[in-house]
Protein backbone atom coordinates (compact mmCIF):
# COMPACT_ATOMS: atom_id res chain seq x y z
CA UNK A 1 0.00 0.00 0.00
CA UNK A 2 0.99 3.29 -0.64
CA UNK A 3 -0.18 6.85 1.01
CA UNK A 4 -0.86 8.20 -1.68
CA UNK A 5 -3.00 6.05 -3.38
CA UNK A 6 -5.91 5.45 -0.25
CA UNK A 7 -8.67 6.95 0.00
CA UNK A 8 -8.65 9.07 2.74
CA UNK A 9 -12.07 8.32 3.79
CA UNK A 10 -11.52 4.46 3.79
CA UNK A 11 -10.02 2.38 6.40
CA UNK A 12 -7.65 -0.66 5.83
CA UNK A 13 -6.53 -4.12 7.60
CA UNK A 14 -2.97 -4.41 6.92
CA UNK A 15 -0.70 -6.97 8.73
CA UNK A 16 1.67 -4.97 12.41
CA UNK A 17 4.57 -6.26 14.16
CA UNK A 18 3.97 -6.81 18.10
CA UNK A 19 5.47 -4.03 20.67
CA UNK A 20 8.63 -4.98 21.09
CA UNK A 21 8.05 -6.28 24.56
CA UNK A 22 9.33 -9.78 25.72
CA UNK A 23 5.94 -10.22 27.93
CA UNK A 24 4.20 -9.87 23.83
CA UNK A 25 4.21 -13.14 21.91
CA UNK A 26 6.55 -13.23 18.83
CA UNK A 27 3.30 -12.91 16.45
CA UNK A 28 1.95 -10.43 13.43
CA UNK A 29 -1.16 -8.86 14.26
CA UNK A 30 -4.01 -6.67 12.21
CA UNK A 31 -4.50 -3.72 12.47
CA UNK A 32 -6.70 -0.95 11.31
CA UNK A 33 -4.60 1.33 8.47
CA UNK A 34 -6.33 4.90 8.50
CA UNK A 35 -5.58 8.60 7.83
CA UNK A 36 -5.30 10.26 11.00
CA UNK A 37 -5.66 13.75 10.73
CA UNK A 38 -4.18 13.90 14.69
CA UNK A 39 -0.58 13.43 12.31
CA UNK A 40 -1.64 14.19 8.96
CA UNK A 41 -0.41 10.89 7.95
CA UNK A 42 -1.71 7.35 7.79
CA UNK A 43 -1.19 4.87 10.56
CA UNK A 44 -2.20 2.39 12.89
CA UNK A 45 -3.04 1.67 16.51
CA UNK A 46 -3.50 -1.69 18.57
CA UNK A 47 -4.27 -4.35 16.65
CA UNK A 48 -7.78 -5.69 16.28
CA UNK A 49 -7.47 -8.37 19.26
CA UNK A 50 -6.78 -5.50 21.65
CA UNK A 51 -2.77 -6.48 21.88
CA UNK A 52 -0.43 -3.49 21.72
CA UNK A 53 1.47 -3.17 18.38
CA UNK A 54 4.36 -0.71 16.51
CA UNK A 55 3.06 1.54 14.25
CA UNK A 56 2.96 0.89 10.43
CA UNK A 57 2.00 -1.31 8.51
CA UNK A 58 4.00 -4.58 7.31
CA UNK A 59 3.30 -5.08 3.86
CA UNK A 60 4.56 -8.57 3.48
CA UNK A 61 3.43 -10.36 6.54
CA UNK A 62 1.93 -12.91 6.94
CA UNK A 63 -0.71 -13.00 10.31
CA UNK A 64 -0.39 -15.42 13.11
CA UNK A 65 -1.83 -14.12 15.82
CA UNK A 66 -5.12 -16.32 16.31
CA UNK A 67 -7.30 -13.35 18.30
CA UNK A 68 -6.68 -11.15 15.63
CA UNK A 69 -7.69 -13.85 12.65
CA UNK A 70 -10.54 -14.81 14.85
CA UNK A 71 -11.81 -10.83 14.55
CA UNK A 72 -10.79 -10.52 11.11
CA UNK A 73 -13.93 -11.65 9.06
CA UNK A 74 -16.01 -8.89 11.38
CA UNK A 75 -13.79 -6.10 10.86
CA UNK A 76 -13.24 -6.94 6.57
CA UNK A 77 -17.28 -6.87 6.77
CA UNK A 78 -17.39 -3.73 8.83
CA UNK A 79 -14.14 -1.82 6.62
CA UNK A 80 -15.91 -2.77 2.99
CA UNK A 81 -17.14 -0.04 1.33
CA UNK A 82 -21.33 0.61 1.75
CA UNK A 83 -21.31 -1.46 5.49
CA UNK A 84 -23.89 -0.02 7.38
CA UNK A 85 -23.65 0.11 11.31
CA UNK A 86 -26.86 -1.21 11.79
CA UNK A 87 -26.03 -4.09 9.94
CA UNK A 88 -24.58 -5.43 13.27
CA UNK A 89 -27.11 -3.72 16.13
CA UNK A 90 -28.50 -6.17 17.30
CA UNK A 91 -31.71 -4.57 17.93
CA UNK A 92 -31.87 -4.37 14.01
CA UNK A 93 -30.91 -7.62 13.14
CA UNK A 94 -33.95 -8.66 15.60
CA UNK A 95 -36.42 -6.70 13.93
CA UNK A 96 -34.60 -7.86 10.63
CA UNK A 97 -35.18 -11.75 11.78
CA UNK A 98 -38.75 -10.98 13.16
CA UNK A 99 -39.50 -9.43 9.63
CA UNK A 100 -37.91 -12.50 7.49
CA UNK A 101 -39.84 -15.13 9.77
CA UNK A 102 -43.24 -13.29 9.33
CA UNK A 103 -42.60 -13.02 5.57
CA UNK A 104 -41.81 -16.72 5.64
CA UNK A 105 -45.20 -17.38 7.84
CA UNK A 106 -47.34 -15.33 5.16
CA UNK A 107 -45.60 -17.17 2.32
CA UNK A 108 -46.41 -20.70 4.57
CA UNK A 109 -49.99 -19.70 4.74
CA UNK A 110 -49.92 -18.85 1.07
CA UNK A 111 -48.79 -21.79 0.42
CA UNK A 112 -51.47 -23.30 2.47
CA UNK A 113 -54.25 -21.41 0.93
CA UNK A 114 -52.84 -22.21 -2.18
CA UNK A 115 -52.89 -25.37 -1.79
CA UNK A 116 -56.44 -25.80 -0.30
CA UNK A 117 -57.60 -23.48 -3.28
CA UNK A 118 -55.95 -26.75 -5.76
CA UNK A 119 -57.78 -29.01 -3.96
CA UNK A 120 -61.22 -26.96 -4.13
CA UNK A 121 -60.88 -26.37 -7.61
CA UNK A 122 -59.40 -30.28 -8.68
CA UNK A 123 -62.90 -31.07 -6.65
CA UNK A 124 -65.07 -28.62 -9.06
CA UNK A 125 -63.12 -30.28 -11.88
CA UNK A 126 -64.25 -33.79 -10.59
CA UNK A 127 -67.86 -32.66 -10.04
CA UNK A 128 -68.43 -31.07 -13.20
CA UNK A 129 -66.96 -33.96 -15.46
CA UNK A 130 -69.36 -36.27 -13.18
CA UNK A 131 -72.11 -33.62 -14.58
CA UNK A 132 -71.57 -33.87 -17.78
CA UNK A 133 -71.27 -37.44 -17.83
CA UNK A 134 -74.44 -37.53 -15.84
CA UNK A 135 -76.27 -35.02 -18.80
CA UNK A 136 -74.52 -37.10 -21.90
CA UNK A 137 -76.03 -40.12 -20.67
CA UNK A 138 -79.11 -37.88 -20.13
CA UNK A 139 -79.21 -36.46 -23.42
CA UNK A 140 -78.32 -39.95 -25.10
CA UNK A 141 -81.51 -41.54 -23.08
CA UNK A 142 -83.47 -38.26 -24.70
CA UNK A 143 -82.00 -38.52 -27.79
CA UNK A 144 -83.36 -42.22 -28.15
CA UNK A 145 -87.26 -41.30 -27.20
CA UNK A 146 -87.16 -38.09 -28.87
CA UNK A 147 -88.81 -39.78 -32.17
CA UNK A 148 -91.37 -41.69 -29.80
CA UNK A 149 -92.17 -38.66 -28.23
CA UNK A 150 -92.44 -36.18 -31.19
CA UNK A 151 -94.60 -38.73 -33.24
CA UNK A 152 -96.82 -39.42 -30.01
CA UNK A 153 -96.99 -35.60 -29.30
CA UNK A 154 -98.00 -35.25 -33.11
CA UNK A 155 -101.00 -38.19 -32.74
CA UNK A 156 -102.01 -35.68 -29.92
CA UNK A 157 -102.21 -32.76 -32.23
CA UNK A 158 -104.03 -34.40 -34.82
CA UNK A 159 -106.75 -35.32 -31.79
CA UNK A 160 -106.83 -31.90 -30.98
CA UNK A 161 -110.32 -30.42 -31.71
CA UNK A 162 -109.01 -26.55 -30.88
CA UNK A 163 -105.86 -24.47 -31.41
CA UNK A 164 -106.00 -24.31 -27.75
CA UNK A 165 -105.24 -28.24 -27.78
CA UNK A 166 -102.93 -28.04 -30.55
CA UNK A 167 -100.85 -25.20 -28.22
CA UNK A 168 -100.96 -27.09 -25.14
CA UNK A 169 -99.59 -29.97 -26.82
CA UNK A 170 -96.91 -27.71 -28.74
CA UNK A 171 -96.54 -25.94 -25.29
CA UNK A 172 -95.52 -29.41 -23.60
CA UNK A 173 -93.29 -30.92 -25.90
CA UNK A 174 -91.32 -27.26 -26.70
CA UNK A 175 -91.32 -26.44 -22.91
CA UNK A 176 -93.61 -22.54 -24.21
CA UNK A 177 -95.32 -21.35 -20.96
CA UNK A 178 -99.23 -21.45 -20.33
CA UNK A 179 -99.48 -17.74 -21.68
CA UNK A 180 -97.13 -18.06 -24.52
CA UNK A 181 -99.64 -21.30 -25.80
CA UNK A 182 -102.51 -18.93 -25.13
CA UNK A 183 -101.31 -16.11 -27.25
CA UNK A 184 -100.64 -18.53 -29.71
CA UNK A 185 -104.04 -20.36 -30.25
CA UNK A 186 -106.19 -16.68 -29.66
CA UNK A 187 -103.81 -15.89 -32.64
CA UNK A 188 -104.65 -18.69 -34.69
CA UNK A 189 -108.07 -18.98 -33.96
CA UNK A 190 -108.55 -15.05 -34.96
CA UNK A 191 -106.62 -16.01 -37.95
CA UNK A 192 -104.05 -13.32 -37.14
CA UNK A 193 -100.11 -14.24 -37.45
CA UNK A 194 -97.61 -13.17 -34.73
Amino acid sequence: MTETGEDRTRRYLVPVARLNSPDQPDVIHLSVYQWLPEFQGWGTRAAICGSPAQPGPLLKATVTCQGCLAYRARYERMLAPGYRPEDDDPEALRERLAAAVDERDRARRWAVSLKNENRRLVDQAREAKEQARVATVAALNLQRQTPDAAQRTLGRIREARTWVGVWIELGQYFGLTAEQCGLEARARRRGESL
